[in-house]
């Protein structure tokens, strides 16, 4: 596809309204972690982990719909969150930011890669490396080269097959099990699952909200998705897509509960086996590989495209500041290439649970949440320390991951971040005040 200018490969060539960015804010929010990590959650945490997982995203989005209005006003021309910390930040500080955020995208094409190579496994019985290859392959042909233009076209069609699958087959399941039949199987079976007071569960679900905010407020395509939207659109599209969104995750952990409502299950994995054997009709078999294929791919593609704008649009024209809009699509498509490779390898090599790689990477989310918020809320350009804190944030987290896990990990990174953040904003009002005197 040709592109007069990097702008329109980005950005595509009109704002959208609120219906095209409700689509374009699903496309990117329904992921294969969805498919896979709520089941995993529901399993895992009980009723406490299916709710948690879907909230964590819902009211994340719903947030930051009024975050990106305070963004739009103060620098509504941007193209992607890099022409924003260019704006807000210093030299080191942006740089410090810019490395973490190619953290957090390199994580995110690594997460749907590894649920592309496992959705293959399970459908086709190919191996999962040979999937993940062809996946790759794909997406960077589909995303690299065909621009945001191709990501909006797409969008449509896999939302629309998305909710065809969440709503009916579901609906079709109930149906032909029975409510009560299910719900009596999970008693007997899995009793655990539906316990209310379940204090591990009601821990997930509060880490679970803190990640959400952190992941939605840093991610790449998210922002540039805001960049899309006409500026008084802006919060009732994120509102509206953050209600939506929580039905997904849910309709997903119901489906393993009409799985396991019959027996006991080996892991996550063999679920999705029993799941697709036991949709007997071709109609809704075909459904489902179509929905889980289009929210892996349709991810990945707007991961892989925002990174490319990313470091084409902001980085790339540091290092060489004379680059013309033809060198900056040029490389764009050889970085398609050179994070296709380097996520296959990644994925090749390294295969955790969804659930685990969420909680591993939700310490540097949860490290961001307070400096991000404090960089978009300040007047003019913002001190280096702030980068610092989170930076500091994130180590203290990984740091005390060995001792204390996962979940807590999570909490260390974001109150070490935030307590720097308040001792410095503390200490500038002193030093205001002191100076007024």
């Amino acid at each position: 596809m040709q592109y007069q200018s990097f702008r329109e490969y980005a950005q595509g060539a009109a704002k959208i309204g609120i219906g095209l960015g409700v689509i374009a804010i699903l496309a990117r929010w329904v992921t294969g972690i969805t498919i896979f990590a709520s089941p995993e959650a529901l399993v895992k945490y009980g009723i406490f982990g299916g709710i948690g997982y879907a909230l964590m995203g819902a009211i994340a989005l719903m947030a930051f719909g009024w975050l990106g209005k305070k963004v739009r006003r103060e620098y509504g021309d941007g193209l992607t969150i890099g022409d924003f910390f260019q704006n807000k930040l210093h030299g080191v500080g942006y740089w410090m930011m810019i490395v973490i955020l190619l953290i957090t995208s390199i994580e995110g094409l690594f997460t749907q890669g590894m649920a592309a190579g496992v959705l293959v496994n399970i459908l086709l019985g190919v191996p999962i490396s040979i999937g993940m290859l062809c996946f790759f392959l794909l997406c960077v042909i589909y995303v690299g080269f065909g621009g945001m233009a191709l990501i909006q076209r797409l969008a449509f069609v896999q939302v629309i097959l998305m909710f065809a699958a969440a709503i009916l087959i579901p609906l079709y399941f109930f149906i032909a099990k029975g409510v009560e039949n299910v719900y009596q199987g999970i008693r007997l079976y899995h009793p655990y699952l539906l316990v209310l007071n379940n204090h591990e569960g009601l821990f997930f679900m509060c880490t679970g909200l803190l990640i959400g905010f952190g992941q939605i407020f840093v991610d790449q395509a998210t922002w540039q998705r805001l960049y899309m939207i006409e500026g008084k659109k802006i919060v009732p599209t994120f509102l509206l897509s953050g209600l939506i969104w929580a039905t997904v995750p849910l309709a997903f952990s119901s489906l393993i509960m009409v799985v396991i409502f019959t027996g006991s299950f080996n892991n996550i994995y063999s679920l999705l086996f029993d799941l697709i054997r036991k949709i007997d009709t071709i109609f809704l078999l075909v459904l489902f590989v179509l929905c889980s294929f289009g929210a892996v791919t349709s991810a990945f593609g707007a991961g892989l495209h925002s990174m490319i704008s990313l470091i084409a649009g902001n980085v790339y024209p540091l290092l060489k500041p004379d680059a013309n809009e033809k060198q900056k699509m040029r490389m764009g498509y050889m970085l398609a290439i050179a994070i296709g490779v380097l996520s296959f390898a990644l994925t090749y090599f390294y295969t955790p649970t969804l659930l685990d790689l969420l909680f591993f990477f939700g310490i540097i989310y949860a490290a961001l949440i307070v400096p991000l918020l404090f960089i978009v809320f300040s007047k003019g350009k913002v001190d280096n320390f702030i980068p610092l804190c989170a930076l500091i944030g994130l180590v203290a987290g990984y740091s005390s991951r060995y001792t204390l896990g996962n979940l807590e990990a999570v909490w260390v990174s974001m109150m070490v971040s935030s307590l720097l953040v308040i001792v410095y904003w503390c200490g500038k009002l002193m030093k205001k005040h002191l100076g007024n005197h």
